[in-house]
């Protein structure tokens, strides 16, 4: 397998087509270098889901999905716009000076919050991954009122595939198994109805 070029040292502006896609690394971390047009974006190469490589995933708009699962990332924000991923992927700063394109500095999460107009009160009904989903992107874009998942099961929203899978077969320790930890629920103000 051929080695990963350092982006921090840039590479040709010529080797990323107008649509492509490159990983290389910036430090020990794989890095996604994509290119729309003129603007390029570096994002973390893996999904925040499952690790699913993002490289072989789709580019559409500012948007990367993953190939796996078919999350999606904000290319700019590297905020995740849809499940089944829950967290975020890495984002650095771009240059490009001298014909070449250089990775440097990761950038901070941006605190962007959309503002909605909120109703009184939210119940979501289903305590597995799309609620707990739809729960945590309302918290994402600013929605601070009562928020309130009911759930006929007796846990809090697991992770039905490894729950299926590796957990059954002895592959996975307790503590792959819930989507977030219990005091999650609490900073995040969601109250979580249990049986």
């Amino acid at each position: 397998m051929a080695e990963k070029p350092d982006l921090t040292a840039g590479i040709p502006l010529e080797s990323i087509p107008a649509s492509g896609k490159l990983v290389g690394v910036v430090g020990e971390e794989d890095v996604l270098l994509v290119r729309r047009g003129e603007q390029f974006f570096a994002v973390g190469a893996s999904c925040t889901h499952y690790g699913g490589p993002l490289a072989e995933g789709l580019v559409v708009d500012d948007q990367v999905r993953c190939p796996w699962h078919h999350a999606c990332f904000d290319l700019r924000t590297g905020e995740a716009l849809r499940a089944p991923a829950l967290n975020p992927i890495s984002c650095w700063n771009v240059i490009t000076e001298s014909g070449k394109v250089f990775v440097r500095g990761r950038r901070s999460p941006a605190p962007e919050r959309a503002t909605i107009k909120p109703p009184s009160s939210i119940l979501i009904v289903g305590g597995g991954a799309a609620g707990l989903a739809a729960a945590d992107m309302l918290r994402r874009k600013g929605y601070s009122g009562p928020l309130e998942i009911i759930s006929a099961d007796a846990d809090a929203p697991v992770d039905r595939p490894n729950l299926s899978k590796d957990f059954l077969a002895g592959n996975a320790p307790d503590e792959w198994i819930p989507l977030r930890p219990p005091e999650w629920y609490a900073e995040q103000k969601i109250d979580l109805k249990l049986g």
